[in-house]
């Protein structure tokens, strides 16, 4: 993915941001992001959708360990466990972020799991040995925003 930089706006929310950015050829990427850590901005839920980035959805746990980042990443396994339900997938560590640990999930199932974000109360990502609840207090506001405003649609 290319660089998109709108991290440091969204730095502290607990509630779900939703913010229009530009790529680099100046197309407009919309974001739909959760921060809630003002001491680590990087640790992040984003659906980002728009482009050249395309539809993507990103989180990071906090694991920013550095090793064999020149090679191709390998798929990971990741979970999103909700109140009264999960999801499990792969997922693949975005080449190019804000924050070192940041993975990513792309195009259609990018969309599945945004969809599932617009619950409430919280949703606990585990990749590995990183876990990490977030906040969707609104997500399902944010994350519709951001799907209303997407040039690439989807349907399940």
């Amino acid at each position: 993915m290319f660089p998109i930089f709108f991290m440091a706006a969204f730095a502290g929310t607990t509630a779900w941001q939703v913010e229009t950015a530009r790529d680099p050829l100046g197309q407009a990427v919309y974001v739909a992001s959760v921060a809630p850590d003002d001491a680590r901005p990087q640790i992040a839920l984003r659906f980002v959708c728009g482009g050249i980035a395309g539809v993507v959805f990103q989180f990071n746990t906090g694991d920013m360990r550095i090793a064999g980042l020149l090679a191709e990443p390998a798929p990971e396994d990741v979970r999103f466990e909700f109140a009264h339900s999960g999801y499990e997938t792969t997922a693949k560590r975005a080449a190019i972020v804000d924050g070192i640990g940041t993975f990513e999930i792309k195009g259609t199932e990018a969309f599945h799991v945004a969809n599932l974000m617009q619950g409430s109360g919280g949703v606990t990502v585990t990749r590995g040995r990183f876990s990490l609840t977030f906040p969707l207090d609104g997500a399902a506001a944010a994350i519709g925003e951001v799907m209303s405003q997407c040039p690439f649609k989807y349907r399940e």
